[in-house]
């Protein structure tokens, strides 16, 4: 397996999880610029068609469930493979730490898209605590700081038990 070696100083990190982040990135940005106009069309939620509109709790629709699980697919895609079929448990340990890294980065970063892409404070007042700095919620940062230990995490025990490429195949078999 690639390793970006020159990238890294020679960490453990792989292609896998770089691509596997930037397309969780990627996809966040979309999901909120469809959100976006959702909530900011003239005929508001309206224009979700059943079922996609049914009201579950709170302001959660099924679209937002629906969405989600997009989202976890997208997350944890590049480790199906090492979580379902590998019997080595450093490698399911680094999938698992990576891909939840990977949908709390996905969390934050689709409410703040509306700033990123709209120029727009994001969605604040529809928070729980109505708390937020500028439009910035109090926990994008938490998930900002949970997101990065999870990855930190993972690279660590990516140095601990490192795996070649022959073995990064033969475990995942």
């Amino acid at each position: 397996m690639f390793k970006l070696d020159t990238l890294t100083g020679g960490s453990s990190l792989r292609a896998v999880n770089v691509t596997s982040a930037a397309s969780t990135v990627i996809f966040a940005l979309v999901y909120g610029m469809i959100e976006h106009t959702f909530l900011t069309s003239p005929l508001g939620i309206n224009i979700l068609e059943y079922p996609l509109n049914v009201h579950l709790v709170g302001q959660i629709y099924l679209y937002h469930v629906l969405l989600f699980t997009l989202a976890s697919l997208v997350s944890f895609n590049p480790f199906f493979d090492v979580l379902l079929f590998s019997s080595n448990r450093s490698l399911k340990k680094q999938a698992m730490l990576w891909g939840l890294g990977n949908i709390l980065n996905f969390i934050w970063l689709e409410d703040v898209s509306y700033f990123v892409l709209f120029g727009e404070w994001p969605k604040d007042v529809m928070t729980p605590l109505h708390l937020s700095f500028y439009g910035v919620v109090w926990w994008y940062p938490v998930l900002l700081c949970l997101a990065g230990l999870s990855y930190y995490l993972a690279i660590r025990n990516a140095r601990r038990a490192p795996l070649s490429a022959r073995a990064y195949k033969d475990a995942s078999r």
